[in-house]
């Protein structure tokens, strides 16, 4: 046996799924380069090609929530031979930094969860960085789970199964809108999801000395750079609200995690599940190997991708089951 180092390698399905994307002209470019408003152009035409063909759902509803301070668009999919029976539901909140992403951001994915698990799934157009900066896309997250839950009778929702969940900033404000409801005492959500959440921004961490450098996607640069658009100010950076792995996470409802396992931010998900086990929780959680950060949007391509979606329903379905 060699007793040589293990070079950390993404997966072939990775490498070959990526060659697809550069060879149809599609991918997320570097923030670092790229005009933030090309960069949101491009990601659009990202996950439009990643979410052809659209899966079929039984319907899609939008709705403008203009009573907010800063309004914003909620989209709800719901599966497909719904009945009149109030059905559970699971806000997603996606990624990009805070800094780009919009409501057909994981489209397909949506789609997915919603026919599988048989629930109602919905996304959020949160306001975005550097135009709105901390703590604004919270404040929506937080008017929009308890405008689901008030107007859930008309909704056709079970106001008692209602779930939020996000990926990369979306599981920050995830993380973040648990801890607020619960030191608001305003706990009404029976499960959240955290999929590789940009919890921190810390620079110090294992996962970022290993996989920092950019040579799978996200790099320490890149985050500094998302993290310097969200705040405004650096010394906001270790406040629990942005930064919301230092929050106390006692007294929250169960957690799925999903962790990519050659992630810069793949300790922010680690140290979670180990604060969380401290509590006495039990959080559902796993790290799939040799894929790298935003992983799960790939699931027209990527056999990890459909994996982590599976797991996500079976877990979905048993913490919001009746």
């Amino acid at each position: 046996m060699s007793d040589a180092p293990h070079t950390p390698t993404l997966a072939p399905d990775v490498l070959a799924a990526q060659a697809l994307a550069k060879q149809h002209g599609v991918g997320t470019p570097n923030v670092l380069t790229t005009p933030i408003a090309e960069t949101r152009e491009k990601s659009r035409a990202y996950q439009a090609w990643l979410s052809q063909p659209a899966p079929p759902v039984g319907r899609v509803v939008e709705h403008r929530l203009d009573h907010l301070p800063v309004p914003a668009t909620l989209r709800l999919y719901y599966p497909d031979g719904a009945t009149d029976a109030p059905l559970p539901l699971y806000l997603h909140l996606h990624g990009g930094g805070f800094a780009h992403g919009d409501l057909d951001t994981l489209d397909r994915w949506k789609r997915e969860i919603a026919a599988e698990a048989g629930i109602v799934t919905a996304g959020l157009s949160y306001a975005l960085s550097p135009e709105a900066r901390y703590p604004v896309a919270l404040e929506q997250v937080l008017g929009a789970l308890r405008w689901l839950r008030d107007q859930a009778p008309s909704l056709g929702l079970d106001a008692s199964r209602l779930a939020v969940g996000g990926e990369s900033a979306g599981g920050n404000l995830t993380l973040a809108a648990l801890q607020r409801l619960r030191d608001e005492g305003d706990v009404f959500i029976k499960t959240g999801v955290v999929i590789y959440g940009m919890l921190s921004a810390r620079r110090d961490t294992p996962s970022h000395e290993s996989f920092g450098d950019g040579r799978f996607g996200l790099s320490t640069e890149k985050l500094d750079w998302f993290w310097q658009q969200y705040v405004t100010d650096a010394a906001q950076l270790t406040d629990p609200g942005v930064a919301p792995l230092h929050a106390d996470v006692a007294g929250l409802p169960p957690l799925i995690l999903q962790a990519a396992a050659l992630d810069p931010l793949l300790d922010d998900t680690l140290d979670l599940a180990n604060k969380l086990f401290a509590t006495g929780a039990a959080p559902n959680f796993i790290v799939y190997s040799g894929v790298p950060h935003s992983f799960i949007g790939m699931t027209r391509l990527l056999p990890q991708a459909q994996e982590a979606r599976t797991d996500l329903v079976q877990a979905l379905k048993r913490n919001l089951a009746a």
